[in-house]
């Protein structure tokens, strides 16, 4: 059962079957097969021009490249009428011969910039055959225009917020061209442009409707698919904006139930997160975040809602085990059900850092490919699944933001990119994730079954990002593009990851930790002047007073040697042992961020959410600065008790009253920073 419950792998051969679990499928699941079989037709010949160009990001330097701009209609039915300028990057097999066959891809969203993955394929192994062509949608960062958005309108209070949209129309663009279906006449026209006979598809979220669409509209120059959580161009999240969330969420609960060590840690972990969303639509926590761009805190209440949106379901989209956030959950939650908010603010902040605030997402492009398209495939009225699945989770539907968004821009509805799964014999690899909130499974594997030459793979311990961590997935991915007509070897599939948890045991809860990186980042403009001014002072201090008590020890022990002079000596009772600790908590204090430097270190690459609950117990700079921090404040205390004790009772040579003093001293700022950034709670 464990095998079934990781990997589901299936490969479709025979129409006839596949159009009888079709016809089944589509009596389930809204937007299946229903009306004319056939997509709106494209452009027999789209035509587009390609320039070289500088390239509009940093990319790697030790890997042959060139940049590159298509600029193709807006308006394909205007081909003379306004362009649109596309940027694209190709990169050059490493192998110097590559195959005639390149991959292209582009990204999800839709509104997700895809040449930032440039960095990611500079490295992959698909690169040491084929070419690898990566394509900036239409109405993207980089593309002109740009729908890179004010991104208030997530947050503001006024349902009608239409800057970018105004400034939009006002430049000229004709919203109803930036569709899915014009996407794929990009990608089409691209090709013929690039001079490919055929090249590979990769595709991944939003961008597998555009994927589906070319194998459907441009078989003759498409080798083979790979499409990751499938988001079919007939399906829309605004039919399952609480059921498909809530089946995630659902998962999780089950793979912790069937964990004895999580289950046992804890215990009614569903309905402590059931009574803990009621209680913060109830009693909202409050927030207040850093908006880029913007020079004052943007205050916010996270409610039930944000709960599971910002929070849950944003951490689904990663794997389930503990290098990554999603293995957290179960801890989140039952410290907030339990009444701790702070881990709860945390979290709200780094999903605003990592999320709501990515300069990569073009926030209008999403919302006119989903104002224009999906809420209007989805209708007036909401699926009962999807109906009762919202009620159990208290009202939540992911979508009502954008639905407010969508009323405001008011644009008229366009013809859906297609009404029915996409049917093709050109071979696919479909993977999909169990956990993932946002494109269920089931989409994946209907897609497969309705492509005739197809293989699917599902992976256990995985969410929305199946590819995330995940080296069974690519390795999958280089053998299919290497020979896709090939029965492709799946067995890596069983040694995959399986779910798992963090337990209390296993983390050092300090949500204060992450703040730590932020509030101290000398020369950087997000630094906090008081706090970095008190840090410098405390260091300074402790540096002197190292620094000095080593000079001072060294002369001591010169004058020791000579004959001692006839006089009065000071009374030095208990003066050794207070030089002794003053040096150590001097020591300690220039540790303390030294090791906080190396634990931020840690989470190189991994996301402030999991900083943000604590580093693992087993990071070694962890466990030294979880004992480090209230030892060293312990010393510090009977030091300055001890220093106070020396200066009223004149005991001690001076110089050496007044070196602990200062050791003593300089101690104070850092260990009560220490407080506001959770050090003391690690061992609780």
């Amino acid at each position: 059962m464990a095998g079934a419950r990781n990997t589901s792998v299936s490969t479709s051969k025979r129409r006839l079957v596949l159009l009888i679990s079709s016809l089944v499928l589509a009596a389930v699941f809204v937007g299946g097969v229903a009306g004319a079989q056939t997509t709106p037709p494209l452009p027999a010949e789209p035509t587009g021009e390609t320039t070289t160009i500088d390239c509009p990001l940093p990319v790697p330097d030790d890997v042959p490249l060139i940049c590159g701009q298509l600029t193709v209609p807006e308006d394909y039915a205007v081909p003379d009428g306004s362009q649109v300028e596309l940027p694209y990057i190709v990169l050059s097999a490493r192998s110097g011969a590559a195959r005639p066959d390149p991959v292209v891809f582009t990204s999800g969203g839709p509104g997700y910039s895809a040449l930032d993955s440039v960095w990611g394929f500079s490295r992959s192994p698909i690169l040491d055959q084929r070419d690898v062509v990566i394509v900036e949608q239409r109405g993207n960062r980089y593309a002109r225009p740009s729908f890179v958005c004010d991104i208030s309108v997530w947050w503001s209070d006024e349902p009608r917020n239409t800057p970018c949209l105004d400034s939009l129309l006002a430049d000229g663009v004709d919203m109803s061209q930036y569709t899915t279906v014009n996407m794929t006449r990009d990608l089409i026209a691209l090709r013929q442009a690039l001079g490919y006979e055929q090249w590979n598809l990769f595709g991944t979220s939003f961008s597998t409707s555009l994927m589906l669409l070319v194998m459907d509209s441009d078989p003759q120059g498409t080798r083979s698919a790979v499409l990751l959580s499938v988001k079919p161009p007939s399906e829309t999240t605004f039919s399952h904006e609480s059921d498909s969330p809530l089946r995630a969420i659902e998962e999780l609960f089950a793979a912790c139930a069937d964990d004895d060590r999580c289950s046992a840690a804890y215990p009614d972990l569903e309905q402590r997160f059931m009574d803990l969303v009621r209680r913060l639509n109830q009693d909202p926590v409050a927030v207040t975040v850093d908006l880029r761009g913007s020079d004052e805190p943007i205050p916010l209440e996270l409610d039930g809602d944000r709960f599971i949106d910002w929070i849950v379901i944003n951490q689904l989209y990663g794997p389930v085990f503990p290098e990554h956030g999603a293995s957290h959950l179960p801890f989140l939650i039952d410290k907030a059900a339990g009444g701790d908010t702070g881990v709860l603010v945390k979290a709200t902040e780094s999903h605003w850092s990592e999320g709501l605030d990515d300069p990569n997402w073009a926030w209008g492009l999403m919302f006119a490919v989903n104002c224009q398209q999906d809420l209007p495939a989805a209708g007036d009225s909401r699926p009962s699944a999807d109906l009762a699945a919202a009620e159990r989770l208290d009202g939540f539907a992911r979508s009502d933001a954008q639905r407010e968004v969508c009323a405001a821009w008011d644009l008229p509805p366009q013809p859906p990119a297609a009404d029915h799964y996409i049917e093709s014999d050109i071979p696919a690899l479909v993977l999909a994730g169990s956990f993932d909130p946002v494109t269920p499974p089931v989409w994946s594997r209907t897609t497969a079954d309705h492509l005739a030459n197809s293989t699917y793979v599902e992976f256990g311990g995985h969410g929305h990002n199946v590819d995330a961590d995940n080296p069974c997935a690519n390795k999958l991915v280089v053998a299919f593009l290497d020979d896709p007509e090939a029965e492709l070897d799946t067995s890596c599939v069983l040694d995959a990851p399986t779910p798992s948890f963090v337990l209390p045991n296993e983390i050092y809860y300090a949500p204060g930790l992450a703040s730590s990186g932020d509030e101290v980042s000398i020369g950087e403009p997000q630094g906090v002047a008081w706090i970095e001014a008190l840090v410098l002072a405390s260091l300074a201090g402790s540096l002197f007073a190292v620094v000095a008590l080593a000079v001072w020890g060294l002369i001591r022990l010169i004058r020791r040697a000579r004959i001692r002079r006839p006089g009065r000596e000071p009374d030095e009772r208990g003066q050794l042992p207070a030089v002794a600790l003053s040096g150590l908590v001097a020591l300690a204090i220039l540790a303390l961020p030294v090791l906080m430097t190396l634990i931020h270190d840690e989470f190189v690459g991994s996301t402030a959410f999991r900083l943000g609950l604590g580093p693992s117990r087993d990071i070694l700079p962890a466990t030294i600065l979880a004992w480090l921090v209230p030892t060293t404040a312990v010393a510090a205390v009977v030091l300055l008790f001890l220093c106070v004790r020396a200066w009223i009772s004149g005991l001690w040579n001076r110089t050496a009253r007044v070196l602990t003093t200062v050791a003593a001293v300089a101690a104070v700022p850092m260990l009560l920073l220490a407080a506001r950034w959770d050090l003391y709670t690690m061992l609780l």
